[in-house]
Order: structure tokens, then sequence, then C-alpha cells
């Protein structure tokens, strides 16, 4: 096995691709915070009236807005005035405020009651404890194993039908319970800045640093097997295991060695008041920092472990 370390150090530390609004304010950056014209526009346009710079503007001169002002700026241009005149503070506060604005932000508000009907429904379909039926991707080994049991074949169309409609609402609830936590995670500290438009790659700056967010399941199967029966208690005492073991086993194909501020469900059943009062006690102004290894193209000639360096942070879900 080779191990790629970088100078004498203990191991290698990858720069990660985050940005830090603070120092650096790039035309992509600006991209992956505003995501389209129409927002970006609506930024500048605020931004100008807190700075007083000037701006190019032009006339209508027909149709139905007959002499309203529009900014003269071609897609470009708007992008390159965004970058010259930004600066974070008022940034900061401009972009909080038009997240207040989004469907997203008022989806998340909703939240709360929404979740309340969702599990009332849960009830009366007389379901059990929220949790998964089968794993995600594995519907055809479910529908396989319930075909190979000995009962008749309509007993098989009602389990296959029950797990259904179950794993269908399981997905309902957990949109809007995470739609719930980013709200929440936006709403507990001003240093919080979110996107406007979700890209891959980056949900929020906290404290002008980016931050991808990631929900997990659970800590992963390795954690659950290297710990035992005492894998939870294990987990609430060492968030920063947890963390490691999550980037550790990501799958190679999504591998990132970036900021992320991660979600870990220990519990499937999680209400929504033990999440708000998780959230509450959670730091999200000291990140931790991580140490993992991750072996590349396993299992082939060209395998290769390195050991990368990130900053994330972590939330804890249970009961």
């Amino acid at each position: 096995m080779i191990i790629t370390y970088l100078n004498t150090n203990i191991y290698l530390y990858l720069k990660n691709n985050f940005m830090n609004l603070k120092n650096n304010f790039s035309t992509d950056t600006a991209k992956k915070i505003f995501g389209n014209k129409k927002n970006a526009e609506v930024f500048l346009l605020e931004l100008q009236k807190a700075k007083n710079f000037d701006l190019p503007y032009r006339e209508i001169t027909r149709g139905k807005n007959i002499g309203k002002k529009v900014l003269k700026l071609d897609t470009n241009q708007l992008w390159a005035k965004i970058v010259e005149f930004w600066d974070f503070n008022n940034g900061e506060k401009i972009i909080r405020e038009l997240f207040t604005q989004t469907e997203k932000y008022k989806s998340g508000k909703d939240s709360y009651k929404i979740m309340n009907i969702l599990i009332n429904e849960w009830k009366k379909l007389k379901f059990d404890k929220i949790a998964w039926p089968f794993s995600q991707g594995d519907f055809d080994g479910f529908v396989q194993r319930v075909n190979a049991e000995k009962v008749s074949g309509i007993e098989k169309d009602e389990k296959v039908k029950y797990a259904a409609v179950k794993y269908r609402r399981i997905k309902e609830i957990n949109t809007v319970r995470n739609d719930f936590i980013e709200t929440l995670i936006f709403e507990k500290n001003k240093n919080i800045l979110p996107t406007l438009n979700h890209r891959r790659g980056v949900d929020f700056f906290i404290n002008g640093i980016s931050f991808d967010q990631k929900v997990a399941k659970s800590p992963t199967n390795e954690f659950k097997k290297n710990y035992k029966d005492n894998w939870k208690e294990y987990a609430i005492q060492n968030p920063k295991k947890v963390a490691e073991y999550l980037y550790r086993y990501q799958d190679e194909g999504r591998f990132g060695a970036d900021s992320r501020l991660l979600v870990v469900y220990l519990d499937e059943d999680v209400s929504i008041d033990k999440i708000a009062e998780t959230i509450e006690d959670t730091d999200l102004e000291n990140p931790l920092e991580i140490n993992f290894e991750y072996t590349h193209n396993k299992g082939k000639p060209t395998e290769k472990t390195k050991v990368y360096k990130v900053n994330c942070f972590i939330i804890l879900l249970s009961n």
C-alpha cells in the first residue's frame, strides 16, 4: 500500500476547494452564491444602495414598461460589477435578507407545522417506528427477498405496497426535516450566509468560509461494526471520530476533501423538537479539524492511500 505525504509531515494537507468571502471574491464565487442573473441584479442594486456607487442604466422606450430604467449590463458585466464592489459586511447582510424572501426559507419556516401533519398521518396509517423498509437503491433486492418467502402472491403484493408507501413517506418526512434543519442553521448565527440558488458543493458560508452540507442516515456501517453495541454512545461522546469515518468511507465517485457541515442521524425517528434543541446546542463558530486516510482505486493495481486534513462542523441527531 502506498501512502502519500507532503514534506516531512505525518499527513498530506490537501488545500480544500473552499472559498473565503473575506479574503477573495471571484466571479465563480458570485455565481455559486446567486446562481442566476435575476438574483445577481437584485443583490447589486441593494449593494448600490448600501455603498452609493454608480451603475449604467438605460430607459425602456417601448412596451408596457416604457420609461422604466433598467441596468445597462450584460451578464458578464453584471458578475464583474458584483466582484468590483463586493465587501463582506454589506454583502453578508444583503444576502441573508434576500434569503428570507426565498421559497426555500418560507418552506423551512412552515416545516414544524408540516412535520406534525406528516407524523399524525404516519400514525393513522398504523406504521411502526420510522425506519427505512429497504435501503436506497435496493428495491429490486427487497422484492426478490419478498418473492422468496413461502406466502401467497396476495400477501407478497401487500408487503411490497406497504414498504413502498412507507419509503415514500419517509422520503417526504426527510425533505421537510432537512428544510427545517437548514432554516435553523441559518437562524442560529448571523455569521452564516446561505447560497440563494443551491449548487452542488456549497450550501453555507460560515464566517466567510464555504461549507457543503451533507446529510447521513448513520455514522457508517463500519463505525457501527467497530464500536458494536455501544456505537451510539461512543458517537455522541466522539463527534470527531464520526466525522472521520464519514470522510474515510465515502464513495470514490463522490469523494471530496472539502469543508463540510455534516448532519448525522443516530436515530431515524428524531423528533423535530429534539432537532431544534440539538442545533441550538451545536457550536457553529469553531470547526473541527479532521485528519483521515482514504484509499483511492481500492482493489486496483493503482491503489493509493492518502491522508487528508479538513475542517468541518457536525450535528448528531439522536433521541
